[in-house]
């Protein structure tokens, strides 16, 4: 299906900018993926935080053999020796026999410096940078939509301006006609009417291709059929509200942005981390206990039990264990770098965003007049030329002057759009979907 923007019919949905972001919010395949991965996380934190736990297992086992070693400790396993088979035949050359054997058993660290502690926290802090993943991808994927729902914007007014401006002209290519016609204006002046007919066209073309380009892009980013057609609803006037002080802003935006959060949340991790790499030569203690059921047939058994502890002290002779510190530091170090710059890029975006939405606005205040003045303009030299006060130039350039101030017009709000998407991104106000 092509991509272009025809004109609106019953069955072509109109979307507005608010829909379009509850969408991608909703079903943007790179989000859902996001999602995926701070899940992962959590589970890894789950999986780091289980070994804080008794570790239980249990087996069941047959066997059967005639290796008289095999079947001496079955036997005794089983409280079934007896006597006769001390015999020194029956020893060396014993009857196959099955062994059943049952154990539960019951693992538990109880001392490693800390080892275990501090993993689980490096990794909780990591499910929580993954979770704040997810708000600051969504925050960025709002601004995507916002910018790309503005070109949709600009190439719709560009489509409805050249649509207006060749009916315009045909008009005006008539009159001249006319004129020529009645000995008034030469057949350069009609020639010339109707080159800026064929270039109006010609943007009316490209519109519609740019509004196809972005419709594309912006059906990516909702997760819907690439091909799908839909029209924009045109952006909202500027509010008059007063902006926020730039102040309160920066003051806030350590707390609200999830980037500088999810930095922080790595930088504690890395710290929980190389905890855990100083506690590598710090020795486990540990106890064990099982209970063990065994006998030469299913269901008669002999029971026993062991328990006991050990100790575990491992180290490599290469210094693996100080490199793994070293390694910690360095990647702490790195964590900390990374959370700085977060927090000074987040104030030259609150700045950035700000400054540029203050100036989008006195652009729309501009423009609007702007545009009032170019239909006017059009309105008198168009009566100038009926008159034959007015020269064909002057028509053309009366024309051109207002596709110029529509076309800027527009731009005036799609930049208060964008940018306004941005202050929000960039002071921390996450979207909802």
């Amino acid at each position: 299906m092509w991509l272009g923007l025809p004109a609106a019919t019953p069955a072509q949905e109109a979307l507005p900018l608010d829909r379009v972001v509850q969408r991608v919010l909703a079903r943007n395949a790179t989000l859902t993926g996001i999602r995926a991965d701070a899940g992962a996380a959590r589970a890894a934190a789950d999986v780091a935080r289980s070994a804080w736990f008794p570790r239980v297992s249990f087996s069941e086992a047959w066997q059967r053999s005639n290796e008289p070693v095999f079947v001496f400790g079955s036997l005794l396993s089983a409280r079934r020796f007896a006597a006769a088979n001390f015999a020194i035949d029956t020893l060396n050359h014993p009857p196959a026999t099955a062994a059943f054997r049952s154990t539960v058993a019951v693992d538990q660290i109880v001392f490693d410096g800390g080892r275990l502690r501090a993993v689980t926290d490096a990794a909780r802090s990591e499910a929580d940078a993954a979770a704040l993943s997810i708000d600051a991808r969504a925050a960025d994927l709002v601004v995507a939509a916002t910018e790309t729902f503005g070109r949709v914007l600009r190439a719709q007014a560009a489509r409805k301006a050249a649509d207006a401006g060749v009916a315009s002209a045909r008009q005006d290519r008539a009159r001249a006609a006319e004129r020529r016609d009645a000995g008034l204006a030469t057949d350069g002046d009609v020639l010339a009417l109707d080159v800026h007919v064929a270039a109006l066209e010609r943007q009316r073309i490209q519109a519609a291709g740019d509004a196809g380009v972005a419709i594309a892009e912006l059906n990516r980013l909702m997760g819907e059929s690439i091909d799908r057609d839909w029209s924009a609803v045109d952006a909202a006037p500027a509010t008059e509200e007063p902006l926020p002080a730039l102040g309160e802003l920066l003051d806030g935006v350590d707390a609200a942005r999830p980037d500088i959060r999810r930095a922080d949340a790595m930088r504690q991790a890395a710290e929980h981390a190389g905890r855990a790499a100083g506690r590598l030569l710090v020795p486990q203690v540990g106890v064990q206990a099982a209970l063990d059921l065994a006998g030469t047939e299913f269901a008669h058994r002999a029971s026993g039990w062991i328990a006991g502890g050990a100790l575990q002290w491992t180290f490599s002779t290469g210094g693996a264990e100080l490199a793994r510190v070293r390694l910690a530091a360095e990647q702490l170090a790195r964590a900390r770098a990374d959370a700085e710059d977060a927090r000074a890029a987040a104030r030259v975006d609150v700045v950035t965003a700000y400054r540029r939405l203050e100036t989008a606005r006195l652009q729309q205040v501009a423009t609007r007049s702007a545009v009032a003045q170019a239909r006017e303009s059009q309105r008198i030299v168009r009566d100038r030329f009926d008159a034959g006060m007015a020269g064909v130039n002057d028509v053309l350039r009366a024309s051109s002057d207002l596709l110029d101030a529509e076309s800027n017009d527009v731009a005036a709000r799609v930049d208060a759009l964008v940018a306004a998407a941005a202050l929000s991104r960039a002071a921390g106000h996450l979207p909802r979907s």
